[in-house]
């Protein structure tokens, strides 16, 4: 099937890792997957156009890019959904995406998440993780929702505390709510072979098969057992692991694993990723990293792990992929953890960069939702330059939850392309600088050693700090890492 690109017309693609890719214009060549999800983040099968065009297929399509065509490997829909990206994306909202009410837990947008990986990765133990609440208090950063990383267990699927790691998982809880944070812990859907849970579930045919046989199937970790998400009892099998969790305080699960990459073709792989992201969505409070159609769905969602650096796999993505990923129904996520969340890099020994830091927590201070691993006093010398960026989520919190509730209402992005708010007026390819809401025009550092920003101004006018522009110009900002360039739009 082939389609033509009408004239200044150009796609955004719903998937968050093609972020840094969009948008697609007549000058595009490339070949670009939307089935057997090869990223390691969310996919919708799903094409949006500045021109109001939506191209769709629940099953995925490859789409072939040349010379202003789109050949398509199969039957596509093409709707006319209206003049511009906001309207096609109202169409999604109607026709395309789940109908599921929004639920997610309004704490894991308006305070900080927290999590144990990059703080103590790999050896987690009860002691760690109150350690890592205290001193979060100690910097006096605001109490939010810790969440307990790999290695809780003692084999994967055991969906159990290892008791030699946690002697006293009860009082540990009770001791994290007294101090005024909410507890997730980290599950997936591998079991291993070593688990006390595995013969159960072979016994009673919850697992993965080739063959005949238990599937062996290969993931970051190592090689597991996996639950067949397809049957109902496996489903029901993990949901009652998880209902254990909750009678002891546990407030959610940050669902990893997943990724349609890891299962055979005859597993159905999307159809694996999509039901485990849809498990996600029961609950208040979750978190989701790889998923396939799941757009319109309750889910708290987090880009993939990104790296310490400013190149395509860590800071200069975080916008862009933030803002795919609005496109697909999911307004609630975090740009992963500040300064990242690849462990590798710790690990190997990379040295943590200050500017780096910096320049994530800047990025990430009025998305949707900021989360920590590594603590800022890790980094920073000085805490003042991260007090003064958290200066900005409290001065514009009553309006973050306004975006917020709006958001929960009508499924509409809290982080905007440009292009979405202010239709038709040459801002299709601005994909670094974004609006939260439709009154907040923010422009993060996403280069190193930037210490001017070009901002291209909507019409209307347009304040910042002192000054008030008038819009339909391009002006010059100075800019640095410890203060954000917010517009505040006066016209609405």
């Amino acid at each position: 099937m082939l389609v033509k690109f009408l004239e200044r017309e150009v796609f955004y693609p719903a998937v968050s890792e093609y972020g840094n890719q969009m948008p697609y214009d007549i000058n595009t060549n490339a070949v670009i997957q939307f089935k057997s999800n090869p990223t390691y983040n969310q996919m919708m099968p799903l094409l949006l156009s500045n021109m109001g065009r939506v191209i769709y297929r629940k099953d995925g399509f490859i789409a072939n890019f040349s010379s202003g065509v789109i050949v398509f490997d199969s039957e596509v829909e093409v709707i006319e959904a209206g003049i511009d990206l906001k309207s096609a994306y109202r169409y999604c909202t109607k026709h395309i995406f789940a109908k599921d009410n929004y639920h997610i837990h309004s704490d894991l947008i308006m305070k900080p998440v927290y999590n144990t990986w990059m703080f103590c990765p790999y050896k987690i133990q009860q002691e760690e993780v109150l350690r890592y609440a205290r001193e979060i208090q100690n910097l006096s950063l605001e109490n939010g929702t810790i969440i307990i990383d790999d290695k809780w267990e003692k084999n994967y699927g055991d969906y159990c505390f290892d008791k030699e790691k946690f002697p006293n998982v009860k009082a540990m809880v009770m001791q994290l709510k007294q101090l005024g944070f909410r507890v997730m812990v980290w599950i997936s859907p591998y079991i291993s072979f070593d688990s006390k849970n595995y013969l159960y579930a072979k016994d009673n045919d919850l697992l993965l098969k080739c063959k005949g046989e238990v599937y062996p199937l290969q993931w970051w970790n190592g090689i597991s057992a996996c639950l067949d998400l397809r049957k109902s009892e496996a489903r029901e099998y993990i949901s009652t692991c998880l209902s254990r969790l909750m009678e002891i305080g546990i407030d959610g699960f940050k669902m990893d694993g997943g990724d349609s990459m890891y299962y055979l073709v005859e597993h159905e792989p999307d159809l694996q990723s999509h039901l485990w992201a849809s498990m996600a969505s029961q609950y208040d409070f979750n978190e989701i990293r790889s998923s396939y159609y799941n757009g319109g769905m309750s889910i708290y969602n987090r880009l993939s792990d990104k790296q310490h650096t400013w190149d395509g796999k860590g800071i200069i993505s975080l916008v862009p992929s933030t803002l795919a990923l609005s496109l697909m129904g999911q307004p609630f996520s975090s740009p992963d953890m500040i300064g990242g969340g690849e462990v590798k890099d710790l690990l190997k020994g990379r040295a943590l960069n200050r500017d780096i830091y910096l320049a994530h927590l800047q990025t990430a201070v009025l998305l949707p939702s900021m989360q920590f691993s590594i603590l800022p006093n890790t980094v920073l010398k000085d805490m003042h330059e991260c007090y003064q960026l958290l200066s900005y989520r409290k001065k514009y919190s009553q309006y973050i939850y306004d975006v917020l509730t709006r958001s929960m209402c009508d499924k509409s992005p809290m982080a905007r392309l440009l292009e979405y708010v202010f239709p038709h007026q040459g801002f299709e390819k601005e994909i670094h600088q974004f609006m939260l809401g439709d009154k907040l025009l923010v422009a993060p550092i996403y280069q190193e050693n930037q210490t001017e920003m070009q901002i291209r101004l909507p019409k209307g006018r347009w304040k910042y700090q002192q000054c008030v522009f008038d819009g339909d110009q391009t002006i010059k900002l100075s800019c640095c890492l410890h203060q954000l360039i917010v517009l505040e739009r006066q016209d609405v």
